[in-house]
């Protein structure tokens, strides 16, 4: 669903201007801002509806679904009334003129059915473990329709109202076809479960919710005030491109929680410790090589896919993307912070970030435009990770991986180099695949001299891709490894799915590099293991 949204997003980018990409960002704003204050209740759904149907409690899980939908109907109403009849008011404040008041009453509609319905509906799916309903419906009709209703409306109206009568109507689509769903297992509305139970316990949820959308939107809100919309707009290019990285690390972070969370003894555990050194190594390797990689591309990638008239948004990009590569190593911090079950910590850090992130951004934004803007947020999520790495390192031993954090920078920091003299050398934005290549083989050159991999984390992506893509774990062993590792790596057979096969390595205790559990000696240093 997201990469259909991203193709979608470079195609409607090509069809409307600078300026109307800036109004695409207010109207996103004033969405964002209605699903965070008026949407309640998702996981409340989702608990209490997978609670009740494990027991067979049909009838209680069905009265949690239509009590919560029915107490969001009656939150949205309002809201939509005031957006709707506010129109003018918020066209002539927000965007400038009161002539774009049409696109608000059509926004106001769409709240409805996007956040006072949907997300209900996806809870109330889940909580039935019903993911496959709701990925299907997702990904068709919010993901599919939706786009090519937004592409088709632009083309066919030539009017930027196209755009919102595609969110519109596909929102609608998606709501009836999940409500459907839901009253052919659930049966028809029924509302015996408590609402004063769905607000207990969803209310501390709300509060991080909160802090999640100033996280998320501060830098454009600042921006709105004191730039231009078109300005607003190369900005907000800048940071969809930054989301596809943030969704990579989104990933690592939903892989990483259940994991850590399932290992026992955390606080005094060698396992959980080991645990967070492996992630540590894990998301260098992953997460470093990919920003670093698109800090160097941001120029003709963005003129490639956007177009000349984002070329402003390059050294936004750049920014973001550097400062998520200097910290990609934490990325276990948050998750490992959860597991240990520091809610209050955790949701504290990040409101004490968010508040000095806005500070500093209302301070330098006003001198520093989008430059500015890229600044503020990337100081939020490094001093969050600094945060997290403090208050981590009081609770339990932490053993951090500082090699492979050191090595990974350097192979980073070499790709970039190169990528960035290539193209002050010849540029071609039609010469992004061959930039790719480029840095990629650099990268992987410079891990090799380096020795930044060793046997235990090919052997772990072998698993992990299987049979079907071993040809591709050999051929990185090949590139990464000593001739000697590689023939022993080579020759070892692939066990299924079975992760227990990375414990038959263990860290030499003088150079720390991971040996086969068979070795007497340390093949790196000779130390006897």
């Amino acid at each position: 669903m997201n990469a259909v949204t991203l193709a979608a997003f470079v195609i409607v980018a090509r069809l409307i201007s600078t300026t109307e990409m800036g109004i695409w960002t207010v109207l996103t704003l004033v969405t964002a801002t209605c699903i965070t204050f008026a949407t309640w209740f998702p996981q409340a759904i989702t608990k209490y509806v997978a609670e009740n149907t494990s027991r067979g409690l049909k009838t209680e899980a069905a009265g949690t679904f239509y009590q919560a939908l029915r107490a969001s109907m009656i939150i949205y109403l309002p809201v939509v009334v005031v957006i709707y009849f506010g129109a003018p008011f918020l066209s002539s404040r927000l965007i400038g003129e009161a002539s774009y008041a049409p696109l608000f009453r059509v926004v106001a509609l769409d709240t409805f059915f996007f956040g006072g319905i949907i997300p209900l509906a996806v809870a109330a799916l889940l909580g039935l473990r019903m993911f496959r309903e709701a990925a299907v419906v997702g990904l068709v009709v919010q993901g599919i329709l939706r786009q090519i209703l937004i592409v088709s409306f632009l083309l066919l109206m030539k009017n930027f109202v196209g755009l919102v009568i595609g969110w519109l109507l596909s929102d609608m689509a998606a709501a009836v076809v999940y409500l459907i769903i839901i009253i052919r297992v659930l049966g028809w509305p029924r509302f015996s479960f408590p609402l004063i139970k769905l607000i207990r316990y969803y209310l501390p949820l709300e509060i991080q919710q909160i802090v999640g959308y100033a996280a998320t939107w501060f830098d454009r809100a600042i921006l709105l005030l004191f730039v231009s919309l078109a300005t607003l707009g190369i900005y907000n290019a800048a940071s969809t491109a930054f989301s596809v990285l943030l969704a990579v690390s989104g990933g690592i972070v939903s892989m990483l929680f259940p994991l850590l969370s399932s290992i026992e003894n955390k606080v005094a555990g060698v396992q959980f410790r080991d645990a967070i050194r492996s992630a540590t190594r894990y998301a260098c390797l992953t997460l470093t090589p990919l920003d670093f990689g698109v800090l160097a591309t941001a120029k003709p990638a963005i003129d490639l896919f956007l177009g000349k008239a984002y070329l402003g948004g390059t050294v936004p990009l750049m920014v973001l993307c550097a400062i998520d590569g200097v910290t990609a190593f934490a990325t276990a911090f948050g998750p490992a912070l959860l597991a240990l079950e520091e809610t209050k910590e955790f949701t504290l850090i990040f409101s004490v970030d968010v508040a000095v992130s806005i500070g500093i951004g209302y301070l330098i934004i006003p001198h520093l435009g989008i430059i500015g803007a890229a600044f503020a947020r990337a100081l939020a999520v490094c001093a969050a990770q600094v945060l997290f790495l403090l208050i981590l390192r009081r609770k339990i031993t932490l053993h951090i991986d500082f090699s492979i954090v050191a090595k990974t920078l350097m192979a980073g920091a070499t790709m970039a180099v190169v990528l960035l003299a290539a193209q002050h050398v010849y540029y071609s934005k039609f010469l992004l695949p061959a930039y790719v290549i480029i840095g990629g083989v650099v990268y992987l050159a410079t891990l090799r001299l380096l020795k930044a991999v060793d046997v235990a984390d090919l052997d772990l992506m072998r698993q992990i891709l299987g049979t079907r893509l071993l040809r591709i774990g050999g051929i990185l062993s090949w590139i990464l490894l000593p001739a000697n590792l590689h023939s022993n790596f080579s020759r070892t057979p692939l066990q299924g799915n079975d992760t227990t096969a990375v414990q038959s390595f263990r860290l030499c205790p003088q150079c720390e590099s991971s040996q086969p559990s068979t070795n007497r000696f340390c093949d790196d240093c000779g130390k006897e293991l």
